[in-house]
């Protein structure tokens, strides 16, 4: 449990602090750059302008940031990607005052062994993967999440939440949408404040103490 929480700790320090060791440009849309880093820790996402978003784990040893504009014109939209010692992060933000998210897609290529820290203003989040401990919410859309292992904290405030070939511990929730737990082992809670919650196949086992 302390190892989570010094995780989510730095985190949260590379989403807010601004001193950073090597800093990306504001860049306009659409927006590709691959960082390689010799030991990468974790990558936290705070994109203000919402919008698609898909992280995938995989074999590589560094990590892809794509965005583009869904073929929409979106010429207030910005990125940057930022790196702090071991950790990155992606912002994508808007240079014009708008509640309205934008209609973006952003991939995300990491390494397998990942440690995940998300805020989106609203969007679909999907991840894909990850061994590691993926926390996050979104004002609004779904949650797709498949061959996760570690620990989850996920969060959508409306939009269904699906958990699939995974062995996790943590929870997943929803405020206003249903969620499904399925082929599932582990010790996860899903949970919805206005939804059902159905389970297939999913197998609890006490959590190491």
């Amino acid at each position: 449990m302390l190892h989570v929480l010094a995780s989510l700790a730095t985190l949260a320090q590379l989403a807010i602090v601004p001193t950073i060791t090597r800093v990306a440009p504001l860049r306009t849309i659409p927006f590709d750059t691959t960082i390689a880093t010799a030991k990468l820790f974790g990558v936290a996402l705070d994109l203000e302008a919402g919008g698609k978003v898909r992280i995938v784990g995989g074999t590589t040893s560094t990590v892809r940031v794509q965005v583009t504009a869904n073929g929409k014109h979106c010429d207030d939209c910005i990125v940057t990607v930022s790196q702090l010692q071991s950790a990155i992060s992606v912002r994508t933000g808007r240079t014009r005052a708008n509640s309205t998210p934008a209609d973006l897609q952003i991939q995300v290529d990491v390494p397998t062994q990942t440690n995940i820290l998300l805020t989106s203003a609203g969007g679909q989040v999907e991840i894909e993967g990850i061994d590691g401990f993926v926390s996050g919410t979104t004002d609004f859309g779904a949650l797709r999440l498949l061959r996760l292992a570690g620990a989850v904290r996920l969060e959508t405030k409306r939009g269904d939440v699906t958990l699939r070939q995974s062995y996790v511990r943590g929870s997943v929730h929803t405020d206003a949408g249903r969620v499904l737990l399925e082929d599932v082992n582990g010790d996860v809670q899903g949970t919805s404040a206005k939804g059902g919650v159905i389970e297939r196949r999913v197998e609890r086992t006490a959590a190491a103490p």
